[in-house]
């Protein structure tokens, strides 16, 4: 394949089939396969919903961890390595990168060691149960040295810092086991199986679901410094140059069907997680409202083109999407969204789900 071979059309139908977004997958387990995002809270359900052919329980199967961007991330108990340790920093630059700004109010640990007594105090903290996100923080901050902890303003309190009470979860001690009205609930997540290169098979992973790429956009991804970037991209397998990027070997000719069909997307979808944005939009004015710092609208695909903009409204019982067509939708494309509306209800716990068309 040459360079003008990779047509946006061609690297867009490979990308939504790796998705489960031509087809959807018949269990949780594999939709999960790409890393469903659940920040805000109810993502990573609307995701699984366009992915699967499954119901909400489904949700149950996975585990979700602080993982990739240090958001909660719902996966599959054979891919928990993967997520978690498969981040783990190799030096105290990546040390510091992947623990946000906490590393900045240090003064008797190196960032790496922060990583080390903090993972070590969660993991003593959740010894005796799940704790709510309240009961987590305090009993956190009370095991842990002074120079670990911060003063928050809005608790009026001290606290461990955000990104380095997250990033422990590499290490494997960490999970989000529930909520509490609003509040998560954290845990111990269960151990994970064995794989010999998580960092590897991370890699491996993305270049099968965001193919093709490079190691700047890998980077962006799993938010790794570029050395750790380029590092685990070197042991994910035999690469093949596509475009202005690579894949692995075996997917050098991006065979994919032509995308068909409907699908409704949350914002913070996980197809959405690659920066190369405008393959999926390819408008800059409409990336820049979707990808809005702050609650951008969904997507709602029809053949694999974003179609329309969409918000959802909890009504009672009722779901209504809230849709903001981009082009003259069909009555066959509205009837297909609205069936994908009845199909997230359940998610958002619904009973039933409408269009409602600005």
């Amino acid at each position: 394949m040459t360079r003008s071979e990779a047509t946006r059309a061609r690297i867009l139908a490979f990308r939504l089939a790796r998705h489960h977004l031509h087809e959807r997958a018949d269990d949780a387990g594999s939709a999960a396969a790409v890393g469903l995002q659940d920040t805000p809270p109810g993502s990573a359900g609307a995701a699984l919903a366009a992915r699967a052919d499954v119901g909400p329980e489904a949700l149950d199967e996975l585990v979700v961890v602080p993982s990739l961007r240090g958001a909660a991330t719902a996966v599959a108990l054979e891919d928990l390595a993967m997520f978690t340790s498969g981040l783990e920093p190799a030096d105290e630059d990546e040390a510091k990168h992947l623990t946000g700004n906490a590393w900045k109010d240090l003064d008797g640990h190196s960032a790496m060691e922060a990583l080390d007594v903090a993972s070590e105090a969660v993991r003593d903290v959740l010894a005796g149960g799940p704790l709510i996100k309240s009961e987590f923080h305090r009993a956190l901050t009370e095991r842990v040295p002074e120079d670990l902890r911060r003063w928050c303003k809005g608790c009026n309190e001290h606290h461990v810092h955000p990104s380095l009470w997250r990033a422990t979860s590499i290490r494997g001690v960490l999970a989000i086991v529930g909520r509490d009205g609003r509040s998560p609930v954290f845990g111990t997540p269960p151990p994970a199986p064995q794989v010999d290169d998580p960092g590897g098979a991370l890699a491996r992973r993305y270049l099968q679901v965001h193919g093709p790429s490079t190691p700047l956009l890998f980077r962006y991804w799993g938010y790794l410094t570029l050395p750790h970037a380029k590092r685990l991209l070197a042991r994910a397998g035999e690469l093949a140059r596509v475009g202005d990027g690579w894949v692995l070997a075996e997917d050098a000719e991006l065979e994919a069907p032509e995308p068909e069909g409907v699908r409704l997307l949350p914002n913070l979808d996980p197809i959405a997680s690659a920066r190369d944005r405008e393959i999926l939009v390819p408008d800059e004015g409409m990336r820049k409202r979707i990808w809005a710092s702050l609650g951008g609208p969904g997507m709602a695909l029809v053949d694999g083109e974003v179609a329309a903009l969409w918000r959802p409204r909890k009504k009672g019982k009722r779901l209504v999407v809230e849709l903001e067509p981009l082009r003259k939708l069909s009555a066959a494309e509205r009837d297909g969204l609205a069936a994908e509306a009845e199909r997230l209800a359940p998610f958002r716990g619904a009973e039933t789900g409408e269009l409602a068309l600005a």
